[in-house]
């Protein structure tokens, strides 16, 4: 009787991983190909790349996607803003204290749209995830345009990766079939 169920149940057993397993390697290949494609329209393809395979787990759906890298950037922004609190508190002079209050508003401004991004996202209103998304770059671009020669490197990292951040959203959020 074992040799029965053997004979027959073995076989079946066999094909069903091999079919599991040749589909895991198409969804691996196409979740890659989906990434990279992210990944190259951004400046720091290394980081969106690491960045992308913290934050995710397979398969890679273009909804995802979009939330994952709408939650990073969050993340991200209510860290560069507590950055530009700290460097507001310990600047000397108020004129860099001043520069700083006014990406600190930015950063303030860039958050709040973020969140109504993750919103639109929830409830499926593209359009207006589409809106919020374009939004973006100005809040970044603010500051790092009214620090101007009174940025820091670890400033301009900082927008760098925020800049990523978004263009990584604005990406995935462009792959979603509407």
């Amino acid at each position: 009787m074992a040799s029965f169920f053997t004979s027959y149940f073995l076989p079946l057993v066999l094909v069903a991983n091999i079919f599991n397993f040749q589909t895991s390697l198409c969804d691996t290949s196409a979740d890659k190909a989906l990434i990279a494609g992210i990944c190259r329209q951004v400046q720091d393809p290394p980081f969106c790349l690491t960045t992308f395979r913290q934050i995710l787990a397979h398969p890679y759906v273009p909804e995802e996607v979009t939330r994952a890298a709408i939650a990073q950037s969050l993340q991200n922004a209510n860290n560069n803003r507590a950055f530009i609190e700290a460097a507001k508190t310990a600047a000397k002079d108020k004129e860099t204290q001043d520069l700083y209050a006014i990406c600190d508003s930015s950063y303030g401004l860039l958050i709040t749209v973020l969140q109504d991004a993750a919103q639109s996202l929830a409830k499926k209103d593209y359009n207006g995830l589409e809106n919020d998304l374009s939004k973006c770059p100005k809040f970044v671009s603010d500051c790092q345009n009214v620090l101007g020669s009174k940025t820091t490197p670890e400033m301009l990292d900082r927008s760098r990766k925020q800049f990523d951040l978004i263009i990584m959203s604005k990406a995935a959020e462009g792959l979603i079939k509407k």
